[in-house]
């Protein structure tokens, strides 16, 4: 196989050799189930593999991005390669699951012949994402592929994949790489006057997802974060963005959180409390289709005052 760090980025470097090795004795399966926390370059890596199996040259590793970006276009429009992934409604908006259509789509994409008389490709993202029908239509295909066939599936909640989807693929964990090996490659791509440890720390880690987050404004946000921990400053926080609502809940527990650390021998009681309410908070965001934004955070961040008042 080709030299890794032409492929892939250095923490993805043993996941790449073991596919190598796996395809260089003809012992690659035909389902190979990729899971693992967002943010560490599992699409990259697999849409890469992708492109080493049709023989298409590489994307640089420098490239790699959160998600999707016009520099796929080769791939995507590669007539042996189908990619299932939510699609959008009628309504423009991203459906929030995938379609049994999709999967019966793909079914016929893959009994036909390759356009090359060699290998077919389909590319889930992400394997939680099927809704039951189409999870159960995708099993049929699992176990009868066909000639030349690969099924490369994406997960980052792997818990949430169907077990028997699961039990017929070969599962390559994507753990979060080495830290060093992250900030030195985020160190990179980054302006030079952004703090690449501090973007890394603002998102757990990884690296991806600190440069999304970067572009999307996260530096800014987290000193308005740390302002209404300090000093109580809620303006800047009052969004009626759901998105941007879910950042502030997660700021706002990771910076508690770091406050608790700092105190381990003797915790805040109030702390404790107030980011069991961000939690709180999160799970009502997340799991209903059209909450209150605005309604939720004044909530939370205006009765943070009258919490602490009531001891």
């Amino acid at each position: 196989m080709n030299r890794a760090d032409a492929w892939v980025p250095p923490w993805l470097t043993p996941v790449w050799d073991r596919l190598g090795q796996a395809e260089a004795a003809g012992r690659l399966p035909h389902a190979l189930l990729f899971d693992g926390p967002p943010g560490w370059g599992k699409r990259f890596l697999v849409r890469q593999f992708a492109r080493l199996l049709l023989g298409l040259a590489p994307r640089s590793p420098t490239l790699m991005a959160h998600g999707d970006e016009p520099s796929d276009g080769d791939l995507l429009a590669h007539r042996d390669v189908r990619v299932v992934q939510r699609e959008a409604s009628d309504s423009g908006r991203l459906r929030r699951q995938i379609l049994i259509e999709q999967v019966r789509a793909l079914g016929e994409f893959l009994v036909r012949t390759a356009g090359s008389g060699g290998r077919r490709i389909a590319i889930i993202e992400l394997a939680e994402e099927l809704n039951v029908s189409a999870a159960n239509a995708l099993l049929k295909r699992l176990e009868e592929p066909g000639a030349g066939c690969h099924l490369l599936l994406v997960s980052e909640r792997i818990s949430e994949v169907l077990p028997t989807i699961r039990s017929r693929c070969q599962r390559l964990p994507i753990a979060p790489g080495d830290a060093q090996l992250a900030e030195a490659w985020l160190s990179q791509q980054l302006p030079a006057a952004e703090d690449a440890e501090r973007l890394l720390r603002l998102v757990g880690g990884a690296p991806l997802l600190a440069r999304q987050r970067m572009e999307e404004g996260l530096p800014a946000l987290a000193d308005a974060v740390a302002a209404f921990l300090d000093d109580g400053v809620v303006e800047p926080l009052l969004e009626n963005d759901r998105d941007r609502a879910d950042r502030i809940l997660e700021l706002l527990y990771r910076g508690l959180a770091a406050r608790v650390r700092e105190r381990a021998a003797e915790p805040d009681p109030f702390e404790l409390r107030y980011m069991e309410r961000v939690l709180w908070a999160r799970r009502v965001l997340l799991s209903q289709s059209n909450p209150n934004v605005t309604l939720l955070l004044e909530d939370l961040l205006l009765g943070r005052s009258q919490m602490a008042r009531a001891g």
